[in-house]
């Protein structure tokens, strides 16, 4: 063979291995990337989402996810944004760092929401904020998105061979991104789920404190009552019956001592009255199913122990707890203004009905108190439980120096009226 032909066929062969070895090195590397590509998005797909089932915090298993995109890409950082409250926040980061948060309006959110995976061109148009020094980074930016809600971004950067990183990221990042939308999603409504739970619970445990409270109040009530009629109505009850019986002994002997006892009957008779009036007062005010919560309320100021004074919109009748629970809440807030709002305070009442409530104000100028520092008494306990039993709320505000407000809303529906007023 000659010399030449020899050499001819040397480099054709050493060509033809060198383009095996290539191409097995080349299919090996297609492999590694395939392979270590299935790795990260399994570990979205299954790994992930069973973790965070069993309790393990999603920003360490976000910190893993970065970790083996940096590995599996050969990545200079990954980061992982979690989008909430129009604002996005970096949960994790490869290597570690910090950042500021970012806000995103909703309009942004959209927008990012429906993009493909993007890179530097797009996030200086729609995010410039991530775009941390130098701002001309080698960056891919995969949208973390379900049902059209930007829920977070995944941002990878590589210096090395930029021109391959698309090529390379994009479709591992995509389906790692669809993986997590669904992860992401499920563990944000499972924790408003328990936190839901933890309300209606929460609310539950008042509700039978409330109602505890609100039996040993009636109980409480019925025993001042008890007390009331024993030692008030009962007593001049008796003594009209022992002076009526004395009149009847003495009007035969002495007419002049017997008509004496009559005019003062008639004044035991007269006390008597006002006495099971008072009472009867305190248990219901007769004006207040009579003529409604305005005259019922401007008695009652005339009644306070301090000067006070009543403001009222033009409002309608509405069912008896309702007035009840409005007009014994601006009686307890008055007393206690005259307990503590101190000598001089003026107290001022307002009535007043919108946007469907019915709303009271009772205020005073008298010394105030820390509302932080100051425990629930039993005044503004009772209140809140009478309140809380028709769907009301009330609100103390208040500064020492400068007076005190109790503001209280109970929702009633529009021409409500109570059917024993109409």
């Amino acid at each position: 063979m000659q010399p030449g032909l020899v050499v001819l066929v040397a480099l054709i062969a050493t060509i033809a291995a060198a383009a095996t070895i290539y191409s097995f090195i080349a299919g090996a590397s297609r492999r590694r990337h395939a392979g270590a590509s299935l790795s990260a998005i399994d570990f979205a797909r299954g790994s992930f989402a069973s973790q965070l089932s069993r309790g393990v915090p999603m920003a360490e298993l976000l910190l893993q996810l970065t970790q083996g995109l940096c590995d599996t890409f050969k990545l200079d950082r990954a980061e992982l944004w979690l989008c909430e409250n129009d604002q996005l926040d970096l949960a994790a980061a490869e290597p570690p760092g910090e950042r500021p948060a970012i806000r995103i309006t909703a309009a942004e959110q959209s927008i990012a929401a429906n993009a493909q995976v993007s890179g530097s061109a797009w996030a200086k148009v729609w995010l410039p904020d991530l775009l941390a020094d130098p701002p001309d980074r080698n960056l891919r930016v995969a949208p973390i998105a379900q049902s059209g809600n930007l829920l977070g971004l995944i941002v990878v950067e590589r210096a090395r061979r930029p021109d391959r990183l698309s090529t390379e990221t994009d479709v591992t990042l995509e389906e790692v991104a669809r993986e997590l939308a669904v992860a992401i999603n499920k563990a944000r409504l499972d924790a408003a789920l328990h936190a839901s739970l933890e309300q209606l619970q929460r609310q539950a445990r008042e509700l039978q404190a409330s109602r505890g409270r609100l039996v040993a109040a009636a109980d409480a009530e019925r025993r001042r009552i008890e007390r009331d009629l024993h030692d008030g109505a009962q007593q001049h009850l008796v003594a009209l019956a022992v002076r009526a019986r004395l009149i009847e002994q003495l009007e035969g002997r002495e007419p002049t001592r017997a008509h004496e006892l009559l005019h003062k009957l008639q004044g035991d008779v007269s006390a008597a009255l006002e006495e099971l009036r008072a009472l009867a007062h305190g248990i219901y005010p007769p004006l207040l199913s009579s003529a409604g919560l305005t005259d019922a309320l401007s008695a009652a100021c005339r009644r306070a122990a301090l000067p006070a004074s009543l403001e009222s919109d033009e409002i309608g009748r509405h069912p008896p707890e309702v007035e009840a629970a409005v007009y014994f809440c601006c009686l307890e807030a008055l007393q206690n203004s005259a307990k503590y709002a101190g000598e001089g305070a003026l107290a001022r009442v307002r009535v007043w009905e919108r946007g469907g409530a019915l709303n009271f104000e009772v205020i005073d100028d008298g010394a105030g108190f820390d509302v932080e520092r100051a425990a629930n008494g039993a005044g503004l306990t009772n209140m809140r439980d009478r309140l809380g039993a028709v769907g009301g709320t009330i609100e103390v505000a208040s500064t020492p120096g400068r007076g005190s407000t109790v503001h209280g809303s109970v929702p009633v529906s529009n021409g409500q009226v109570a059917s024993d007023a109409k």
